[in-house]
């Protein structure tokens, strides 16, 4: 795919996870299965939550977390068993509760864009079970991620989901 997001686009940006894919990520059609790339893609959301200070540390004192709200999920070229990937992500945009944001998943055995994963989620107090605003503190480090100056070239679709 001519003029297509390739990992070397990817310089200077830091990778919230990497991987050399293991046996049991193959399906039987011979590549990773699409609930592997759904792992992949939750793991590097959680390093990069992590970093933003959302962990175990956060839910106990604070007793917030985040929540899934809406994915879209697009599947650009295979990935095969002991190729090695690298997961990017980027946040785009955040409203007082919500944060948008889109994932790459590249093949870097190949520097190929194997997947996007582009995502919603929602603060929420883990006792009212609803959407909360982002204390100052996290919201100002969301909003540093957002505007650091790390964006990507455009991804080979227009993003789908908006901020709720």
């Amino acid at each position: 795919m001519s003029g297509a997001l390739r990992v070397e686009d990817m310089a200077g940006i830091e990778p919230s996870l990497v991987l050399t894919v293991p046996p049991e990520f193959e399906d039987e059609n011979g590549h990773v299965n699409i609930r592997h790339y759904f792992d992949l893609h939750v793991r590097a959301a959680d390093r990069t939550f992590e970093v933003l200070g959302i962990n175990e540390g956060y839910r106990a004192a604070r007793g917030m977390s985040v929540f899934s709200v809406d994915h879209r999920v697009r599947y650009l070229d295979e990935v095969l068993v002991g190729q090695d990937v690298e997961v990017y992500v980027l946040f785009l945009a955040r409203s007082a509760k919500i944060v948008h944001g889109v994932q790459a998943l590249f093949n870097a055995t190949t520097g190929s864009l194997a997947n996007t994963f582009e995502f919603v989620e929602g603060h929420v107090s883990l006792e009212q079970r609803r959407t909360v605003p982002w204390p100052d503190d996290v919201a100002a480090r969301l909003d540093a991620a957002i505007a650091d100056g790390k964006t990507w070239p455009a991804l080979p679709h227009e993003p789908g989901l908006g901020l709720r």
